[in-house]
């Protein structure tokens, strides 16, 4: 029996060896993603088309795009059909990517349990949050970003592509899920995982539109801050 104790523990010393050296793999990779930045080729910079805005709450990060005419952005696969209110008077349409399984049952991170996080990081499906906004975002955490004609093309074209659609390039509602403000959920790609978060994706949205950001942003939203405060007003 000692001797299986024995074993035991050695095993038990290995398996804990091992996961710290992932963590501190995964910690230094993120690091390295946060302060070595790039923008992807193609966007050219030039003078302002449309200014984006990027909204913060500490932990996450959305990015709000104003309505034109009273429309989406051309391509965006979102219908005044599937809100609530409508486009009725709808400056910004707030766009977050996620969790299916944590970002339709969260109202604020204190709600988030062991099991939500679980099933979120074992890449889970994910979806596209739509919110309207009926003013202007600002405050703390509101960060603007300004975008030529190419760059504006260029991220609107990234978030519509994230919207998972059938071959008439129709968006697919998440049926009964929502936060109560007038939003919608669709299903969204590519699926959530440790290694692909909401912060990734914001990340990556804006270094394809050419806005130089850190390359792998994963930790809660200061890894996105660094590089925002460096390129909006």
């Amino acid at each position: 029996m000692g001797v299986a104790i024995r074993q035991v523990v050695k095993l038990s010393f290995r398996l804990t060896a091992l996961l710290c050296l992932i963590a501190a793999a995964y910690l230094v990779a993120a690091i390295i993603g946060t302060v070595w930045t790039r923008a992807s080729a193609g966007a050219e910079p030039g003078p302002t088309s449309q200014s984006i805005l990027i909204l913060s709450n500490g932990y996450h990060t959305d990015i709000a795009l104003a309505m034109i005419d009273g429309k989406p952005p051309d391509g965006l696969p979102v219908e005044g059909t599937d809100l609530p209110g409508g486009f009725a008077n709808v400056r910004y349409l707030v766009l977050g990517w996620g969790s299916e399984a944590a970002y339709t049952s969260l109202g604020s991170i204190t709600d988030l349990t062991v099991g939500t996080a679980l099933t979120a990081l074992a890449f889970d499906r994910s979806v596209m949050h739509v919110l309207p906004f009926y003013g202007i975002p600002q405050g703390e955490g509101v960060y603007q970003v300004d975008l030529s004609e190419s760059q504006y093309r260029r991220l609107v074209a990234f978030i519509a592509q994230t919207f998972t659609t059938d071959d008439t390039g129709r968006s697919e509602k998440v049926i009964g899920a929502n936060q109560g403000y007038g939003d919608v959920f669709y299903r969204a790609e590519p699926r959530f995982s440790p290694f692909y978060s909401c912060n990734v994706w914001t990340g990556q949205a804006l270094r394809q539109a050419g806005v130089r950001m850190g390359i792998w942003t994963p930790f809660f939203v200061q890894s996105l801050e660094w590089s925002l405060t460096a390129v909006s007003k």
